[in-house]
């Protein structure tokens, strides 16, 4: 009986050995296909562009110049989007009703440098028409998002027409309240 007892350990201890055997060659095998995956993958293996099925290699030329054709006219089209921030914050105060000071800050987008350096230059006219057109707003209207779109649109169009005026052959593309403080 002793001599059972002991072939039932040595098998049990067997079957153990054999199933961390098992473990360990499977942890193996996913370890090497991590690594062929990622050696592939870093090899450009999986990526999209397919290659050229064409023999025809006067094809292939004609297909790479349009290529170059198309993207140097979107290079043409796209432009650089430049912020311009009007600094100090624009302060207004109202004579009636609840709310008694606006304070503005403002930042304009334009995609011509151009237009940049004639705001810089015409700074002066240019805010001293946006504080007129501030401190004669409705501040209860401007409470609302329509107000506050209508506000921007009216600056927007207040800038262009003295960029205008000054002969800017552009004009400023849009304009952002950075800060809005009304009490």
């Amino acid at each position: 009986m002793a001599e059972e007892e002991q072939q039932d350990e040595s098998v049990d201890l067997e079957a153990g050995s054999k199933k961390k055997l098992i473990i360990i060659i499977a942890a193996g095998v996913m370890a090497l296909l991590l690594v062929t995956g990622a050696v592939l993958y870093f090899m450009g293996i999986f990526d999209d562009e397919k290659p050229s099925k064409s023999s025809d290699p006067a094809k292939e030329e004609s297909a790479e110049k349009e290529a170059n054709d198309e993207s140097d006219e979107d290079d043409s089209v796209v432009s650089t989007a430049t912020y311009l921030p009007l600094s100090p914050a624009f302060l207004v105060n109202f004579k009636t009703g609840n709310i008694r000071v606006l304070k503005v800050e403002i930042s304009l987008l334009a995609t011509d440098d151009k237009v940049i350096d004639a705001v810089k230059l015409h700074d002066p006219v240019i805010r001293n028409n946006i504080l007129l057109l501030l401190s004669n707003q409705d501040p209860e209207a401007l409470k609302t998002l329509d107000g506050k779109m209508g506000l921007q649109a009216a600056i927007k169009g207040e800038i262009n027409k003295v960029l205008a005026d000054k002969q800017v052959p552009s004009n400023v593309k849009d304009v952002f309240f950075t800060e809005l403080v009304m009490q």
